[in-house]
């Protein structure tokens, strides 16, 4: 009796244990399914996100400024791009241990060579998939090349590692796909915010660059994670970046064409350092120096430049704010902007890490001085009005160079507190922008990748594109007949519609050609019995080049029916052997590249 009992109580404590079990495995599963798909959730986290990048690039900026009172010896409140003189052997000095350093990373990455995705081109073509330790790599060398006074920015260090923090935490929550680009922008907006003390350029910035369109269900998470990284940056970094100036505003209507000529001229500035970035690089690479050198010998050279031009150093942000604040001459505003320029393209053209943003808004200001002070000269321009073409430059070059107009539009008015600025900013940032597309056609980001062979021209999302292949695509149920058959026997085994098509393939295997069954049975020189005997199919192929290789994508894929003149093209494995796999049709292709953009709208739009 007493075993009774206990088996009894046994089983049902197995019972108890496997409901128990299945409710707790139940609960696992709502929880996964409420981080994925819950979008509160996904505020929340993009905010955490934001604290985090805006924290982190607050504290880069900090830490490279530190850095430069400890490599140059400058005073506690001096900044590297303001101080007048440099030693000369102590530049050099600093300049060749940074390249040593840089090239020693280098040489210690070499087994990892391979294109580190950044944050444009992960949602651009790879659903916001970001490598962490790639990314932390960058960040490293942007800080190590930022911190010893290279002519570049931090940008580039701190936008990527924030996307990547974006992207991972995205991944980890297993979050939809739009949701992690969503993140990856998410990062960097906060980064930007952060850093800048402006959230709602980084907002901007997050929605141009990096997601690649504005709707409203992407509004709250971006907005949020800006906000999150102005406020944690100020909490606990304490970091800010104002420009107080006076007597804003255009003194009369007319000198608004001062705007748009400025805007034009940087434009074209912008081209030229992007060109010397690509020519630097290119010249480089012709040098057949080991690439763990050319930051040693591109160290040297800025350093070089930097002896009769201590202006050129860092990114810039104390010289700006003494070019906005007080009256360069003309001639020492020419000088700045072509060493600035030079010394810019040498630190990326030897393979320093940073990026171009506080860069391009240095030289655009100096650039818009510069021309303000030509027409004051000239008596084009009422001295008054030197300021704010200065700032218009500021914000133009930026728009020219990065390819974020509102992004450069709305830090203008951030960082001087001042809404009358907003007329002449976007006049010169339109300007600019649109000289650049005209002239150019790409930003600096989007030049890169065509240099590359990369078809991106931002972050809007373009990977289904490359997900979507001819093998995706095929149809296997098809007819395969040999080059060698009559077409009498042909007609005997394939009666009249049966078949649309027929493919033919030679003694190997490969693609020889299609039997147009219509065209077959309409060729009255076929219709003897004699005739259909004596001659083979190959008599009478079409189309023997209309077929592709499987691995084709839908974006390359579509031309190709155009171009070949057929509704058509046969799947082949690879262009050597050209071994039949199955077809595809136009109507088909079209149908799914629509079907697929319908599904990126859902995504975005939420309909």
């Amino acid at each position: 009796m007493g075993f009774v009992v206990l088996d009894t109580l046994v089983a049902r404590g197995e019972g108890a244990l496997r409901k128990g079990t299945a409710f707790a495995r139940l609960e696992r599963m709502q929880l996964r399914r409420f981080l994925r798909d819950n979008g509160l959730v996904l505020v929340v986290v993009a905010s955490l996100v934001g604290a985090t990048t805006g924290t982190i690039s607050s504290l880069m900026s900090v830490l490279s400024e530190m850095l430069h009172g400890w490599f140059y010896g400058l005073e506690p409140d001096a900044r590297l791009s303001t101080t007048a003189e440099l030693p000369a052997m102590r530049t050099l000095l600093v300049m060749l241990i940074a390249g040593l350093v840089i090239g020693a990373t280098i040489w210690l990455w070499r087994r990892r060579a391979h294109e580190i995705v950044d944050p444009i081109e992960a949602n651009a073509l790879h659903g916001g998939r970001m490598s962490l330790t790639d990314s932390l790599y960058i960040a490293v060398q942007s800080m190590l090349s930022s911190g010893f006074g290279l002519s570049l920015g931090i940008e580039g260090g701190y936008t990527q590692i924030a996307g990547a923090i974006g992207s991972k935490i995205g991944r980890f929550l297993k979050r939809r796909r739009i949701d992690v680009r969503l993140l990856v922008g998410a990062g960097t907006a906060g980064a930007i915010a952060g850093a800048f003390d402006a959230p709602i350029a980084g907002a901007a910035y997050a929605f141009e660059l990096i997601v690649g369109s504005y709707t409203v269900p992407t509004l709250a998470p971006v907005v949020a994670a800006a906000v999150s990284g102005t406020l944690a940056a100020q909490i606990l970094v304490g970091h800010t970046f104002r420009i107080p100036l006076e007597a804003w505003g255009l003194s009369t209507h007319s000198d608004i064409v001062g705007s748009l000529v400025l805007g034009i001229v940087c434009g074209l500035i912008g081209i030229a350092l992007m060109r010397g970035v690509t020519a630097t690089e290119r010249l480089a690479r012709a040098s057949r120096l080991p690439i763990a050198v050319r930051p040693v010998v591109g160290g040297l050279i800025v350093g070089m430049i930097a002896i009769v031009a201590p202006h050129v150093l860092g990114a810039g942000h104390g010289a700006m704010e003494m070019v906005l604040q007080s009256d360069w001459p003309i001639g020492l505003l020419l000088f700045v902007l072509v060493f600035k320029v030079a010394a810019s393209a040498v630190s990326l053209g030897a393979g320093f890490r940073g990026g171009l943003f506080s860069t391009s808004l240095y030289l655009g200001t100096i650039t818009g001085a510069l021309v303000a002070e030509m027409g004051v000269k000239a008596g084009l321009v009422p001295a008054d009005d030197v300021g704010m073409l200065s700032l218009v430059g500021t914000a133009s070059f930026g728009a020219a160079v990065i390819g974020a107009p509102m992004t450069m539009a709305l830090l203008a008015v951030e960082v001087t507190e001042d809404l009358s600025v907003v007329g002449p900013v976007l006049l010169g940032v339109v300007a600019a922008t649109l000289t650049v597309r005209q002239v150019f056609g790409y930003s600096f980001a989007t030049w890169r990748f065509h240099l590359r062979g990369e078809a991106v021209l931002g972050g809007a999302d373009i990977g289904w594109t490359r997900e979507t292949t001819a093998r995706n695509l095929m149809r296997q149920d098809i007819t395969v007949v040999p080059v060698s058959m009559s077409i009498a026997e042909f007609k005997d085994r394939h009666a009249p519609g049966t078949v649309k098509y027929a493919i033919a393939t030679d003694r190997d295997g490969a693609f020889a050609g299609l039997v147009d069954m219509a065209g077959l049975y309409a060729e009255p020189s076929l219709t003897t019995p004699e005739a259909a005997e004596a001659q083979t199919i190959a008599a009478i192929l079409t189309h023997q080049d209309a077929w592709v290789e499987g691995v084709k994508t839908i974006d390359r894929l579509l031309p190709l029916f155009e171009e070949q003149e057929t509704e058509i093209l046969i799947v082949v494995d690879s262009a050597g052997t050209r071994r039949v796999e199955g077809l595809i049709t136009e109507a088909y292709t079209l149908k799914r590249y629509r079907l697929e953009l319908e599904a990126r709208q859902k995504e975005i739009f939420g309909t």
